[in-house]
């Protein structure tokens, strides 16, 4: 079970879109992967045309790209609707895969302010990727990272001094978070794995490698962190 939570930025308006055939309405989506997607609806009306094993046909935007497709539905959690693809295309896995490379993953990160969360840095990608760093309350030109967290998707990577390299589920719980100008914050549920998942490990030194972050020192300190947490 999840014994913690925590927030996650999120913006109202996202590049990546699921146009609804039959709603005739876009929606921004909040992850995707070979897998499926989640998409965030934007009016709580909504959710009677989104019931859980309904499949929802449409055109999904994502990495300058509109591809064909259609998903089952399978959980609601408040406006958050999750879905598996339905014989999803060879263009639309083509692209998935080729977007959904670690290094691809890291290099499309960007850095966006946070100007109500002094002392965090956020990095974000409109495919489900978020990479949030905290600091003390040193100077900016010498700020402490007092703890990271790599968010791939449902997956997380996580360091703290206390506690070393973690890794777990982080699930959206079912208010829609509230809102800091454009970006929203969604709480995440955390549960941590009982053993530690190497193979997320080597996702994240992939991405962290490429990933733009602004202090070189910052992300080799990250790629030590997670070094140490593959001999753990």
């Amino acid at each position: 079970m999840s014994h913690e939570k925590r927030k996650l930025p999120r913006f109202h308006i996202s590049p990546c879109q699921f146009h609804s055939d039959t709603r005739s309405r876009n929606y921004p989506v909040q992850d995707i992967s070979l897998g499926g997607l989640a998409i965030r609806l934007s009016e709580k009306d909504d959710l009677a045309h989104f019931t859980v094993a309904s499949q929802q046909p449409g055109t999904v935007k994502v990495e300058g790209r509109k591809l064909p497709c259609r998903f089952e539905v399978k959980y609601i959690r408040g406006t958050l609707v999750g879905g598996e693809w339905v014989e999803p295309s060879p263009e639309l896995l083509s692209h998935l895969e080729a977007i959904s490379h670690p290094v691809k993953l890291g290099e499309s990160l960007r850095k966006y302010e946070l100007p109500d969360f002094a002392g965090t840095d956020w990095y974000h990608n409109p495919v489900g990727v978020d990479l949030l760093l905290y600091f003390g309350e040193a100077g900016e030109s010498s700020r402490t990272l007092n703890r990271w967290t790599l968010y791939v998707h449902h997956s997380f990577v996580q360091w703290e001094s206390e506690d070393g390299i973690r890794t777990g589920q982080a699930v959206a719980e079912d208010d829609g978070g509230y809102a800091h100008g454009i970006v929203r914050l969604e709480t995440r549920l955390i549960d941590y794995h009982p053993v530690l998942d190497r193979t997320l490990i080597d996702t994240a030194r992939e991405l962290v490698k490429t990933a733009p972050i602004a202090d070189g020192a910052h992300r080799e300190r990250i790629l030590s962190h997670l070094e140490k947490g593959v001999l753990t």
